[in-house]
C-alpha cells in the first residue's frame, strides 16, 4: 500500500496549483474566512466560561498576563501567576513570546475601550474576543502558509485536504478553538513561517528572508526554550549532506551579512526585555524558569511508548490520523524517497522533541488533550502527512471508501471529545477505564 506511495509523489505542478502558489489574494480571503469560522466557533465554545478565558490561573494566564501589567500598569513585579523565589520576588515561568505575537490583538482591545469609554482591566469581554481572534488569526496564517510550501509539491486539491484533516482531526483544532490561551498554536505559527522562509531561502537566496529567519527563531526560542530543537530545519533541511547544509548557511550569512547584523540586533532587542526580567527577579540573565521549581528531565528514563500511546494523552492514541504520516516518515527518511523531502532532518527533529518530552518529569504534560507537545511540530510533519494523504488518493477504490469513512469518523471524534476535554485528564486517578468511559460518552453510549 506505502510502497507505490513514494514512486508516484514525483509530480508536476498543474496551472491552477501553479497559479494558486503565486498569487496571494487567496491566501488573504482563505486566512480571512478561516479566521472568521474558527473565532465564531471558539466564542461559542468558550461562551459557558468566558469570564474565565483570561483569568483562570493556568498556563495561559501566565502566557497572557505581560500585556495588561506592560500596557496598563507598567509593573512587571507585579505580575500575578508567578513562583516566588527564595528572595521574596515572584518569577513568571512564563516568557514573553507568546505576549509579543498576542500584543496587536490586545491593543485592538485597548483602543477599542478607551474610543468606548469602558472600564479596563485588561481582562473584559473585548479582550477575550480579541485573544480568541489571535488564536484562530495564526492557525489559519499557518495552514496558508503550508498550504503555499506544500502545494509547491502536491496537486492543490490534496494539500487542502491535508490542511482541513491537520486541522480538524488533530488536537491544532483543540488548541486554536479550546484552549487558545496556550503557547502551542503561536509556536505553530511560527513554525510554519520558518519552514515556509527555509523552503523560500533554498530556492531564491536574500538577505531580507535571513533576517526573518532569525528573527523568527528568536521568538520561537523565547515561546518554549525546547523549541528551539525546530531550528535544525533552517540549518540542514535541504537535498545535501550535512556539512554541505551547514556551509551552505554560513555562505549566507557572508554574502548577505549586512542583513545577518541586522538580524542580529533586531533579535537581541526581543531578547532584551525578557534577559532584563530574569536579572532583576533572580540576578542571573539567563534562567531556566522551571528549574527553580525543581522540576526537570529524567534523560535516563524516557516515557517514549507512554508519550505516543499511553491513556494519559498518548498522541498517537488520541490522534491516530498522524499514524499514516509517521509510516510514511519512517519509510521516507529509509529510503530517501521523494527526493524533494529531506526526510531525514524532518525525522531528527522529531525524534529529539520526542525524546526530550519523554524525559521530562510529567511527560504527559499536565492539563493535556492528546499530547499537546506535538501540536507546532504539525507545521514540520504536514510533509509526510500530506504525502500520506496522496498516496492514499490514489489507492483502489475498495480501499479508499473504508478509509473515508474511518477519517470521518476520527474527525467527528476528535471534535467531540474537544467539546466534552477537561482537565485534568490525566495523572493518578485518570486510568484506562477513565478513558473507555470518555470515549464512551464522546460516542454517546
Amino acid at each position: 500500500m506505502f510502497g507505490c506511495a513514494c514512486a508516484s509523489l514525483r509530480w508536476t505542478p498543474d496551472r491552477m496549483t501553479k497559479s494558486v502558489v503565486n498569487t496571494r489574494t487567496p491566501y488573504l480571503i482563505g486566512i480571512a474566512l478561516l479566521t472568521t469560522l474558527l473565532t465564531w466557533l471558539a466564542w461559542n465554545t468558550n461562551a459557558p466560561k468566558m469570564g474565565h478565558v483570561l483569568t483562570n490561573a493556568s498556563d495561559p494566564l501566565g502566557y497572557y498576563q505581560w500585556l495588561p501589567w506592560t500596557f496598563l500598569h507598567g509593573d512587571w513585579s507585579a505580575l500575578p501567576y508567578v513562583n516566588y523565589l527564595p528572595n521574596g520576588k515572584g518569577l513568571s515561568l512564563f516568557s514573553m513570546g507568546v505576549a509579543i505575537l498576542q500584543a496587536p490583538f490586545f491593543l485592538m482591545a485597548l483602543i477599542y475601550c478607551k474610543i468606548t469609554g469602558s472600564e479596563i482591566t485588561g481582562f473584559e469581554l473585548p479582550f477575550v474576543l480579541t485573544r480568541l481572534l489571535a488564536a484562530a488569526f495564526y492557525a489559519s496564517a499557518g495552514l496558508a502558509l503550508l498550504f503555499r510550501v506544500l502545494a509547491r509539491s502536491w496537486p492543490a486539491r490534496t494539500v487542502w485536504l491535508a490542511c482541513g484533516l491537520l486541522l480538524f482531526g488533530t488536537n491544532l483544532y483543540y488548541y486554536t478553538v479550546h484552549d487558545g490561551g496556550m503557547s502551542h498554536i503561536y509556536s505553530f505559527f511560527l513554525f510554519a513561517v520558518l519552514v515556509h522562509l527555509t523552503v523560500s531561502m533554498l530556492e531564491d537566496p536574500s538577505g531580507p528572508r535571513l533576517m526573518l529567519i532569525m528573527l523568527c527563531s528568536t521568538v520561537i526560542v523565547l515561546i518554549r526554550p525546547l523549541n528551539g530543537v525546530v531550528l535544525l530545519v533552517p540549518l540542514l533541511y535541504g537535498p545535501h549532506s550535512v556539512i554541505k547544509s551547514i556551509r551552505m548557511r554560513y555562505q549566507w550569512v557572508l554574502r548577505y551579512w549586512r542583513w545577518s547584523v541586522v538580524g542580529v540586533g533586531f533579535s537581541f532587542v526581543l531578547l532584551l526585555p525578557q534577559l532584563l526580567y530574569w536579572k532583576y527577579a533572580t540576578g542571573s540573565y539567563l534562567v531556566f524558569t522551571y528549574g527553580t521549581k525543581n522540576e526537570g528531565f529524567d534523560w535516563i528514563d524516557p516515557h517514549l511508548w507512554e508519550i505516543l500511546f499511553s491513556h494519559q494523552g498518548g498522541w498517537l492514541l488520541y490522534h491516530p490520523i498522524m499514524i499514516g504520516a509517521m509510516v510514511v516518515l519512517l519509510r521516507g527518511a529509509y529510503t530517501k524517497t521523494p527526493a524533494f523531502v529531506d526526510w531525514r532532518t524532518i525525522l531528527l527533529v522529531w525524534t529529539i522533541v520526542w525524546y526530550s518530552y519523554a524525559s521530562w518529569w510529567n511527560w504527559w504534560l499536565g492539563g493535556s488533550f492528546g499530547h499537546r507537545g506535538f501540536v507546532e511540530y504539525y507545521a514540520i510533519l504536514a510533509l509526510p502527512f500530506t504525502a500520506f494523504v496522496h498516496s492514499a488518493t490514489q489507492w483502489s477504490v475498495r480501499w479508499r471508501w473504508p478509509v473515508l469513512v474511518l477519517v470521518a469518523f476520527l474527525i467527528f471524534l476528535n471534535i467531540r471529545m474537544g467539546l466534552l476535554a477537561f482537565s485534568p485528564m490525566d495523572g493518578p486517578t485518570w486510568t484506562w477505564d477513565s478513558l473507555f468511559t470518555f470515549w464512551k460518552d464522546s460516542l454517546f453510549l
